[in-house]
């Protein structure tokens, strides 16, 4: 990645304006955080882990020994699903509550409450 044609200011160099607008959204991120619901909270956890690395590796494990053994790579081993019909239904049944999840943080994180919001206005405006 390159870097930028002009660097971003030091600290000592953002204008009052700008560092009060930083510390307000800091504020706010942390009372977010504090007054989320728990449906929140697991939404966001959820897709944390989903949009990880650690997510992908996962699945293509699980997917790469189904689908080994199912083609009969694994002697002695029966396969369970020659078809691939349920890794296809568990496919789509884990899309749809993944991107369900997905649409429930995304709500809620650009939904602060109203309170919130004029807290923010009044304080930094």
């Amino acid at each position: 990645m390159s870097e930028p044609v002009i660097p971003p200011p030091s600290p000592e160099g953002l204008s009052d304006a700008l560092r009060r607008n930083i510390e307000a959204l800091e504020k706010r991120r942390v009372v977010e955080e504090q007054v989320a619901s728990a449906r929140d909270r697991i939404a966001r956890a959820i897709t944390g882990f989903t949009g990880s690395i650690a997510f992908v590796c996962l699945h293509a494990l699980i997917y790469g020994v189904w689908i080994l053994l199912n083609i009969g790579v694994f002697s002695g081993l029966k396969p369970f699903d020659p078809s691939f019909v349920i890794l296809a239904s568990e496919a789509s049944v884990e899309a749809i509550f993944l991107s369900t999840f997905v649409l429930i943080s995304q709500i809620a994180w650009r939904r602060p409450p109203i309170k919130e919001l004029r807290w923010t206005c009044t304080s930094t405006c």
